[in-house]
């Protein structure tokens, strides 16, 4: 469940029980098919879940156990939709923001990244920055929602956006700012609230998605896209993302030999 949440850019141990509900019961039971395991595995973890959600039900905290549900309506699964912001959308929300944070919309347009993990990330975190030229310049995501720290090659995209970020002598952080942390600690509810008076019609976390959808359109592999992003598993890539590619491009992510780095 963690890493559903970890996926919506959402933090569980903030997630009340009363938030859980048949998608995610069944996005539980996706991702541990993804990781290959056995229906039997599943099953007893879905009788654990069960126990737990109908404790908590008993205690009057919720009113209706989703694994009891879930279990009534099978293994069906239903995805939420990605709604993709605009080029123009997110060109109103990064005006909108304040400070080193309106570049932020954008980077996290070219690099498919959290919204969380993205704004702590510091200067040392960026490797090549000597030569700002794609396929020289790594950075190193050190604050990931499931603690897997990962590096990936920035495309010439998201260096031009760091070219453009002028460095603080106070804080270390590429999204700066004056307070005590020297980053915008709570930059998701801050684009939660600007969001509706630009008109985003998206979530911030929508941008990492688009950032997928685009990535496979143009040619990269499901596994590159899979890695890039931090999924940990490629078919979890593949549930989110093949609905929205022609039979053609879903052939073409999977082709060997289209697995760069």
């Amino acid at each position: 469940m963690a890493d559903i949440f970890a996926e919506r850019d959402e933090d569980i141990e903030e997630v009340g029980a009363w938030e859980i509900g048949l998608a995610e019961v069944t996005e539980f039971v996706a991702l541990r098919k993804d990781a290959d395991v056995s229906v039997a595995t599943i099953n007893r973890d879905l009788t654990a879940f069960n126990h737990l959600m109908r404790h908590i039900k008993n205690k009057g905290w919720i009113e209706i156990n989703p694994v009891q549900f879930f279990e009534k309506q099978g293994m069906r699964e239903k995805l939420p939709p990605i709604v993709l912001p605009t080029e123009q959308a997110i060109t109103r929300l990064s005006e909108r923001a304040p400070g080193t944070l309106k570049f932020l919309p954008r980077f996290l347009h070219e690099t498919g990244g959290r919204i969380t993990e993205t704004a702590m990330i510091k200067w040392s975190d960026l490797v090549g920055m000597d030569q700002p030229l794609e396929g020289h310049v790594t950075l190193t995501l050190e604050n990931t929602k499931g603690g897997k720290v990962r590096t990936i090659t920035l495309r010439q995209q998201a260096i031009d956006i760091l070219l453009k970020i002028p460095r603080s002598n106070r804080s270390p952080y590429v999204f700066w700012n004056k307070t005590d942390e020297g980053y915008y600690r709570t930059a998701a509810n801050l684009f939660w609230n600007y969001a509706p008076e630009v008109n985003f019609g998206a979530r911030m976390h929508d941008l990492r998605h688009k950032f997928a959808i685009d990535r496979l359109k143009e040619g990269w592999s499901v596994y590159r896209v899979q890695r890039y992003i931090g999924h940990g598993s490629v078919k979890t890539t593949e549930r989110y993302y093949f609905r929205y590619l022609t039979q053609e491009q879903q052939v073409s992510a999977n082709a060997d030999g289209n697995v760069g780095l």
